[in-house]
């Protein structure tokens, strides 16, 4: 099953499910009010400020879908990329105070480090319906945007097609040694 990107972002942005579990521009713990500022100072609504996205996805390959989603939405984002286990590393150092409103990252292990710390919040049941349960969170904290295929090539002159193994993993079995 495949899993449109777009409408995952869509709905981690909208819906601010990501890191520290609040809206976009919403202030973090510890910031100062600024209940005290110039009540005629022009400030930004929530619904105007960027959202910031961590990824580890490379930008070659999801920049043009990130610049989509911006044209398409209005919604502007301040991007922040780089390696997935560094930033997911970054977010668990800033905890509570992460500018992250989404962490869009490579690989399911550095999403698992993350909600273990509980520096996840849990999707809304809308988005989280969209996705197979087999590529999202029992705990409802991540969903998978996209997958991969691995396929083993044979020489259909050497092997058979009833003895290709079942799994990558059959191949340490002795009989394959040299093969």
């Amino acid at each position: 099953m495949r899993v449109r990107l777009l409408p995952a972002l869509v709905g981690l942005v909208l819906l601010a499910a990501a890191c520290n579990g609040q809206s976009p521009g919403a202030e973090s713990p510890g910031a100062e009010s600024d209940a005290g500022a110039d009540a005629t100072e022009e400030t930004e609504s929530p619904a105007d400020a960027p959202v910031t996205l961590y990824t580890g996805r490379s930008l070659e390959l999801v920049g043009p879908l990130l610049d989509q989603f911006q044209e398409e939405t209005g919604i502007a984002l301040e991007i922040r990329s780089g390696d997935t286990a560094e930033l997911a590393a970054t977010i668990m150092e800033e905890g509570a105070r992460s500018p992250a409103d989404v962490y869009f990252a490579q690989d399911a292990g550095a999403l698992g480090a993350l909600s273990k710390e509980g520096l996840l919040a849990e999707l809304p049941d809308e988005l989280l319906d969209r996705v197979d349960p087999r590529f999202r969170a029992t705990d409802g904290t991540w969903v998978g945007a996209s997958g991969r295929a691995r396929t083993m090539v044979y020489s259909t002159e050497l092997v058979t097609e009833e003895e290709v193994p079942d799994s990558v993993l059959d191949l340490t079995d002795p009989q394959w040694q040299g093969r």
